[in-house]
């Protein structure tokens, strides 16, 4: 059964602390449940720093088996998701297991809360926080980490696409080629005709093979096509016998 110790965090001394679950996710990362808003990543992280060095450091919704550590925004322009999120989990991963383990023991007996307002890397709340969100970007700099941005990835996907092309081409140790997104051609007018020439014939082929399914269908459809050829051959003669029979001979 996982050990918990409890985590007491708070803005300042005169507010209630909130108590974080923490336990040991595996034998370098701790997981810490239930971090308010107000304790964001970097609070995490210096708090932490103050028992041992941190490694790296993940926000989730949800608790998973395999933490995603994703390296950290250096946008200043666009934040990320779960920044405005009331509660979420936190993985810190240290250098060592032991370093975890002091980490915990730490946390256990530590009387005092950590205060966010006390921190370095404290967030703006209140109105400070609205005046700072609510400003108009700078456009010239704001453009220029667009561009930054799409220079990058531009640059991977170029990589990417020579790494499939490459894999398309050369098989590999057992002679099979991998298929992939690039490794498609384009279909030509003449081609896009033909296959949907082809299209149409298998979906005639198979109205037919629902509609003659058994041999007595078959059978019954020719019975039915003859009569109707009778009727039309008995109704043509007896117009030419009307026509014949209504015609007057007029002599000059």
């Amino acid at each position: 059964m996982r050990q918990y110790s409890w985590l007491k965090v708070s803005w300042n001394a005169n507010y209630a602390p909130h108590y974080l679950p923490c336990s040991a996710h595996d034998e370098t990362t701790l997981l810490i449940l239930g971090c308010p808003s107000y304790f964001t990543d970097c609070c995490v992280k210096e708090a932490m720093s103050s028992y041992s060095d941190v490694v790296n450091i993940s926000s989730q919704a949800k608790p998973s088996q395999i933490p995603k550590f994703h390296p950290p925004n250096p946008s200043q322009f666009f934040r990320d998701s779960l920044e405005n999120t009331e509660f979420r989990v936190v993985y810190v991963n240290f250098n060592s297991d032991a370093a975890l383990k002091s980490v915990l023991s730490s946390i256990s007996v530590m009387a005092k809360p950590v205060f966010v307002s006390e921190l370095k890397s404290k967030p703006l709340l209140g109105l400070k926080r609205w005046q700072s969100e609510e400003q108009y970007p700078d456009e010239t700099q704001l453009r220029a980490e667009c561009e930054q941005y799409m220079a990058e990835y531009n640059s991977r996907e170029k990589l990417k696409m020579q790494h499939d092309k490459e894999m398309a081409e050369n098989p590999d140790e057992d002679g099979w080629i991998m298929v992939t997104k690039s490794s498609k051609v384009c279909a030509t007018a003449e081609q896009a005709e033909e296959r949907k020439r082809q299209y149409d014939e298998k979906l005639e082929k198979k109205k037919k093979e629902i509609l003659h399914l058994y041999s007595f269908q078959d059978r019954e459809k020719r019975k039915q096509s003859l009569v109707e050829l009778k009727r039309k051959f008995q109704e043509d003669k007896d117009k030419i016998s009307k026509m014949k029979a209504a015609r007057v001979f007029r002599p000059l």
